[in-house]
């Protein structure tokens, strides 16, 4: 085969995605802006792969009014392994749109919970007690807006101005998931086409669509605001870590957007096409969405 024909065949079987995923009625179509500001914070992060006997796909992606206007992707996610204990620690971050560093702040919500829950599990808890999780990250935003602002007597409300952050957190171990949040950023336990929450999600609306008001660190009422839960995760079902920007299309699991995922995240997709999907394109929803996936032990 000539040089010309190889050229030929690999283009023939290189078929690179063209646009979003569409669901529906499609979002308009723009060309996005950099975002700018200090720190860095790229359009689309992506992570995956398998640890303890589970298969784990993580992505946040920058929402179409972001990119149309250059601002800052305010969701943020991490992952963390405990390899003493075998466990996942995940968490999700949604930043609070009137905040005026809230990216920052849920960058750092994410990285002190998830230590945080790590410190406990270095004490062999079976069981994370989630009161100072949360406070410990809460903490973390208070002493970043003193530094910032150069005010040592600066509290919550001043940092919650410039911080403000839901936060959902997960420990796994094995099919034993422990979970907890403050604020609307939910959990759901995916299984065939069913959702079933767990925390974190507030009371549907007339409509079917998930709203209502947001509460966030680092100004919230300590260990008893936060929402914790205990579950198993049976054969063929999957956790789902999310923020609103997913939850609210997603309207409780029963229309398009419930459906497509269910079906496409009946298997572990690649990290790739699991940004792609998170990443589709619905008319009127256009915030940042992140969503962390966990199938359990012979369950992909």
């Amino acid at each position: 085969m000539t040089a010309a024909g190889r050229a030929a065949s690999v283009r023939r079987r290189v078929r690179l995605a063209r646009g979003p995923v569409t669901i529906g009625e499609p979002a308009a179509v723009i060309e996005a802006r950099l975002a700018s500001g200090e720190p860095y914070r790229p359009d689309t992060v992506a992570d995956g792969g398998e640890a303890f006997g589970l298969t784990v796909r993580a992505a946040s992606v920058r929402g179409l009014s972001k990119r149309y206007t250059g601002g800052p992707r305010q969701d943020d996610i991490c992952l963390r392994l405990h390899a003493d204990s075998g466990t996942l620690v995940a968490a999700v971050a949604d930043g609070v749109s009137g905040a005026s560093r809230s990216d920052l702040g849920a960058a750092l919500a994410v990285r002190y919970a998830t230590a945080a829950v790590a410190r406990q599990l270095d004490d062999r808890c079976a069981s994370v007690d989630w009161g100072p999780v949360f406070e410990h990250a809460a903490w973390a935003l208070v002493e970043e807006h003193r530094r910032a602002s150069g005010d040592a007597s600066a509290g919550v409300d001043e940092a919650g101005r410039s911080l403000a952050t839901t936060l959902l957190v997960a420990a796994v171990r094995g099919s034993d998931v422990q979970v907890a949040a403050v604020g609307d950023s939910p959990a759901f336990v995916l299984a065939g086409k069913e959702y079933d929450s767990v925390v974190g999600s507030p009371p549907e609306s007339a409509d079917g669509l998930v709203g209502g008001g947001v509460e966030s660190l680092p100004r919230f009422g300590g260990a008893d605001a936060v929402q914790a839960a205990r579950r198993q995760l049976d054969r063929g079902s999957v956790l789902l870590l999310c923020t609103d920007g997913l939850a609210l299309p997603l309207a409780g699991g029963t229309g398009e957007v419930g459906l497509a995922l269910a079906r496409e995240l009946a298997r572990p997709p690649d990290v790739v096409d699991f940004a792609r999907l998170l990443d589709f394109s619905r008319s009127t929803y256009d915030d940042d969405r992140s969503l962390i996936a966990v199938w359990g032990p012979g369950l992909s």
